[in-house]
């Protein structure tokens, strides 16, 4: 359907052109600086068409270039800022992690102490019993 189209286009701006050219067939005669060029008309309004057409594009694609730079220098920042966040929380989450090991070994040891008061007390409370049993009888 798209190449239909487009030929169709084509076709019917290829009429216009050589219609325009029959219609401007006459010849016109330019002075440019020192010389002077006989040029049909058709010539003359196609070649500033195309002139034309030259200017706008190179500044068109100036300023595509110039976006082209910019869009390349933004992704370069935003895979710097990624990777500076990914850095940071890198930092981070070692830091936490250091954190939590240093806190896991206080409270080891806070479980190591409490287990042998536990024992202590187990043992003292043994010993307290035997006693009083070895008292009564």
């Amino acid at each position: 359907m798209k190449k239909t189209t487009k030929l169709f286009f084509v076709l019917i701006l290829s009429f216009i052109v050589v219609l325009f050219s029959v219609i401007n067939a006459q010849q016109i005669e330019v002075n440019f600086l020192v010389t002077q060029i006989s040029l049909p008309l058709v010539v003359i309004i196609i070649g500033a068409v195309l002139i034309g057409a030259l200017i706008v594009l190179i500044v068109m694609m100036s300023s595509i270039w110039q976006k082209n730079k910019m869009i390349k220098q933004q992704k370069q920042e935003v895979y710097e800022l990624k990777n500076k966040s990914n850095e940071e929380m890198d930092s981070e989450t070692d830091e936490m992690i250091q954190q939590l090991k240093s806190d896991l070994k206080e409270k080891e040891l806070e479980l190591s102490d409490l287990r042998h008061q536990l024992v202590n007390q187990m043992m003292s409370d043994s010993s307290q019993e035997e006693f009083n049993n070895e008292s009564s009888d």
